[in-house]
């Protein structure tokens, strides 16, 4: 994973948000949609924001595989640069990511370290999914973004937040379930 430009830090605390949904895919299922990094593009990214290209190697992903994207959404452009860091068949993936962002509005850029982790739990022939993302340093909050920096604001930004990842983990849901019933 190629190394970002750092500044300081303008994160008080680590911001994070955690979403869990029901899958009737197996474990293994929803396992397998992760670790196909090339598929992602068919079911990645939070309900505002649009996966725009994705490039990684073929195959199964496993720990320590390192892959490049792009994406947008109303306020920014981003390229991130991930390493995987856990995956473990079926109950564990994990991905550290080093996003470069550009604000659309006035093109101020920031560098943000997120951690994206999935827990799955095997239910019978089904799952229980947990997702955890974690912006662990960011050394701007452009736009909208600058309501994780403002203590009254931040609830506010974690429930929106909180909203498009529980999107972006019902499509992967969803891919899961239509892999398992093919």
């Amino acid at each position: 994973m190629r190394q970002q430009r750092t500044a300081a830090n303008v994160l008080r605390r680590e911001v994070n948000v955690t979403v869990r949904e029901h899958s009737t895919a197996p474990a293994r299922a929803v396992f397998d949609v992760l670790a196909d990094l090339p598929g992602h593009p068919g079911w990645g990214g939070a309900e505002a924001t649009t996966l725009l290209s994705m490039e990684a190697p073929p195959g199964q992903a496993a720990a320590g595989t390192e892959f490049t994207s792009t994406a947008e959404d109303a306020i920014c452009r981003m390229r991130d640069s991930s390493v995987i860091t856990e995956a473990v068949r079926p109950s564990r993936f994990e991905r550290v990511t080093e996003s470069a962002l550009e604000s659309k509005k006035n093109g101020t850029p920031a560098d943000w370290l997120l951690v994206h982790r999935y827990e799955i739990r095997p239910d019978g022939n089904q799952s229980d999914v947990t997702y955890t993302c974690r912006l662990v340093r960011a050394t701007a909050l452009p736009g909208l973004l600058a309501m994780f920096g403002i203590p009254v604001l931040r609830s506010l930004a974690a429930r929106e937040w909180a909203r498009a990842s529980r999107a972006g983990l019902r499509r992967l849901i969803a891919a899961a379930e239509t892999t398992a019933r093919a």
